[in-house]
């Protein structure tokens, strides 16, 4: 989906269920976050096309709960994110909730035509099947992968076919709308000081510069000589730097600015840690027991 559909999405959502513009700016700024795992040159890798990092390296619980130490609501709007692109399936492939932990499991039980794979003596889980080349071949291009893919996303109700898209950008612009026209709103919320606003208009600045940055790189490299001459390829992405260099400069002082919130939340968060450290724990150790339990005696299991 489009950066402006979580964005619009993740602020409806967090002003009807929340009724604060602080709390809505907050979530829209989460919602911006897992997008920067796309193939852009400052998270690139030599073997993306193999990897597919995008969906998954900042679209799973881990970054969720990495959020939480921000603002529970900036996670938040991580999970509503997430949660939008877990919608689509064949032409977008979902996200990956639980990378890397997905990325352990390497194999299908049976290949994209259904027939049995012979079993490896080094791996006992698998997934049931690979990804058929249906749901591989017809992705968006930064998706596609030649082959089977060795492993699993997360597949929703529906297909993207800008359908999905638009229908989750306008209603989301309705609700926003109705909250803010229904008699009785606290619409003196809106109403706050411009100092107000600068830690949120600085985190948003943030992630124009950091997506123009890696936007601009990108579509250079995708685009053909014949239209826009080598020269100004060069020059244009010249640009790429500057733009990033600037975003971070937004960033610091977003965090400076909103300071003293974050260490509140820390404290509030750290004041509770013997819970979190035994529910990590138990997860944990639940998982292990379970994949060893059912790959004993070199037995094989399916995730």
């Amino acid at each position: 989906m489009e950066l402006t559909t979580h964005l619009a999405f993740a602020i409806a959502v967090a002003l009807v269920f929340f009724g604060r513009v602080d709390v809505a700016l907050l979530v829209g700024l989460g919602a911006l976050l897992p997008d920067l795992d796309r193939e852009y040159w400052f998270v690139r890798t030599e073997t993306y096309q193999d990897e597919q990092p995008h969906r998954a390296r900042f679209h799973n619980v881990f970054i969720i709960a990495l959020g939480y130490l921000l603002s529970p609501f900036f996670s938040f709007g991580i999970f509503l994110h997430a949660l939008q692109d877990s919608f689509t399936t064949s032409k977008d492939r979902g996200c990956e909730w639980f990378y890397p932990i997905s990325r352990w499991v390497r194999r299908g039980r049976y290949d994209v035509d259904g027939k049995e794979q012979e079993l490896s003596p080094d791996e006992h889980v698998y997934f049931y099947q690979e990804d058929p080349k249906g749901l591989i071949e017809y992705a968006d291009p930064d998706l596609r992968e030649p082959g089977p893919s060795p492993w699993r996303r997360v597949y929703g109700p529906a297909l993207n076919s800008q359908l999905l898209d638009r229908g989750f950008l306008f209603g989301s612009v309705a609700l926003a709308l109705i909250w803010l026209l229904a008699p009785g709103s606290s619409h003196s919320a809106l109403l706050k000081p411009l100092t107000f606003y600068c830690p949120y208009v600085a985190g948003y600045l943030f992630f124009v510069f950091i997506y123009w940055s890696g936007e601009l790189d990108r579509r250079d490299r995708d685009k053909p000589l014949k239209i826009l001459p080598r020269r100004m390829l060069e020059r244009r992405n010249l640009l790429k730097k500057p733009l990033f260099l600037i975003g971070l400069g937004f960033l610091v002082t977003s965090l400076a600015l909103y300071r003293i919130e974050i260490e509140a939340n820390l404290k509030t968060v750290f004041s509770n840690w013997l819970p979190i450290l035994l529910g990590i724990s138990a997860v944990l150790l639940i998982s292990f027991i379970l994949i060893k339990w059912e790959t004993r005696e070199g037995k094989t299991a399916i995730a």
